[in-house]
């Protein structure tokens, strides 16, 4: 019988983590695993999901995620030296066969197809046309809905829209708002096949999260001359700017889910659990759900896994001369 690190969480010892991050917090997400696995005795994490800035990502259109050819090969090869799966968020909604000779988008599908150890690196996609070019052009890569997907295709809460998609993907997110309906939830068969996002810090029931994913990916194909300023009006009243809304509102408040519900995830079959990382500014916060649900919180120490969390910082921080 495999021997977990005493570090591990033993609640879910068995858990695929799958984290945001790649090509923007590239350091930081390297240093902890390694921290983890020569210190701790575990890694702390099985995928990276990500994508640099280009016409085919969505969900993470950002300035900051502007990267080099040289610096997205470097991050892969790290990755890969570790055994880390690649999943490239390339869920723009609105790609077309004109868009499907995109350079970036090619060269990082035949990057990650010549570099997959694991055998489980993948694209997570939202259109046809690209899911198409995906299986027909890099057979070795696998396919994941997006969760842009169900969302926009109007497939939240239906048993059906789920086993449709999981007869064309090899994996299928399910939309935040299913996570914590566990009615759909026990009638999916293979529940291994189903990702479920167990830390997104958007509203449960958010009435403009179609209009949100439909405004990103449009400004992915137009970055440098989309007009957002309408859809920022709207957003501004629409509740998830507000602390208040976030953390007390009955219906809309914050879809980050708790120990005991991701107990109960695990106990219905469900493996592959991804924590979300877009649009933060450094990887503070991906480290610290990944400290939260990852490690044992059940320590004679209570501040084990902060003092654990201290002893990585400081690891990776530059001396200051005395």
């Amino acid at each position: 019988m495999q021997q977990h690190s005493p570090y591990l969480n033993p609640g879910w010892a068995d858990a695929v983590w799958d984290v945001s991050g790649a090509f923007v917090n590239d350091r930081e997400l390297i240093a902890f695993h390694d921290f983890c696995t020569l210190l701790l005795g575990f890694s702390p994490f099985n995928i990276v999901h990500g994508a640099p800035l280009c016409a085919w990502n969505s969900g993470r259109v950002l300035q900051h995620l502007m990267r080099t050819a040289e610096e997205i090969r470097a991050a892969g090869l790290e990755y890969e030296k570790r055994n880390i799966a690649l999943y490239y968020t390339f869920t723009n909604l609105n790609l077309k066969e004109e868009h499907l000779s995109d350079p970036i988008g090619n060269a990082m599908l035949t990057f990650s197809a010549n570099h997959n150890p694991t055998e489980r690196n993948a694209v997570i996609m939202a259109s046809d046309a690209l899911l198409h070019h995906v299986k027909s052009n890099f057979p070795k890569l696998r396919t994941v809905s997006s969760i842009l997907k169900i969302t926009n295709s109007g497939g939240k809460g239906k048993l059906s829209a789920y086993q449709h998609l999981a007869e064309q993907y090899d994996e299928v997110m399910v939309h935040p708002d299913d996570v914590l309906n566990y009615e759909l939830l026990e009638k999916l068969e293979e529940k291994e096949r189903y990702i479920l996002l167990v830390n997104e810090y958007c509203i449960r029931e958010c009435p403009m999260r179609a209009l949100h994913y439909s405004t990103l990916s449009k400004m992915a194909l137009n970055y440098f001359s989309y007009d957002g300023s309408e859809f920022d009006k709207k957003q501004a009243t629409n509740g998830c700017r507000s602390l208040g809304t976030l953390l007390t509102h009955p219906k809309h408040s914050v879809l980050a889910l708790n120990t005991p519900e991701i107990a109960k995830l695990r106990e219905m079959g469900f493996r592959h659990f991804k924590l979300q990382g877009r649009g933060h500014a450094n990887a503070s916060s991906i480290l610290f759900d990944l400290l939260r649900l990852v490690m044992r919180n059940d320590a004679a120490d209570e501040n084990a896994m902060h003092a654990i969390g201290q002893r990585f910082w400081e690891s990776i921080l530059p001396r200051i001369p005395s």
